[in-house]
């Protein structure tokens, strides 16, 4: 009993160490081109093309491992590869609102004294006549 729980637990340290290199090494590349993308002044609109584009290669390598660890614990293909997309967009999804609250920080009152100099455009007011009686 004791040699199949030891057995067992080799097993899922070794799977999960299959992970572990390819999440960490997306993490480093997200957080080195969130500050690239910072020093560049990218739009937050922008950031998640920008980031798919920059990580390309860390992004696929992570999503396949996460994609092989679930089937390995006996997921489908399919559901397999869904939870890598999940697991992919959270991660991306973390980078942009950390992202956007930097980016806010660093460029927000810039943007509100560009917008209080810039004339608004006046609703008319209604005409006696216009008014419903």
């Amino acid at each position: 009993m004791i040699v199949l729980l030891a057995a067992s637990t080799i097993t899922l340290t070794a799977l999960q160490a299959s992970i572990n290199a390819p999440r960490e090494a997306f993490r480093v590349c997200l957080k080195e081109a969130s500050t690239k993308a910072s020093s560049e002044k990218v739009a937050p609109d922008a950031y998640d093309a920008y980031v798919r584009n920059a990580c390309s290669g860390q992004l696929s390598s992570f999503k396949s491992a996460a994609k092989s660890f679930d089937m390995k614990n006996k997921m489908s293909s399919k559901a397999a590869s869904d939870d890598a997309d999940a697991m992919v967009g959270d991660f991306l999804a973390s980078a942009l609102e950390r992202y956007e609250y930097d980016f806010s920080k660093l460029n927000g009152p810039a943007k509100q004294e560009a917008a209080a100099a810039k004339p608004t455009a006046v609703t008319p007011q209604p005409t006696p006549a216009a008014v419903p009686k």
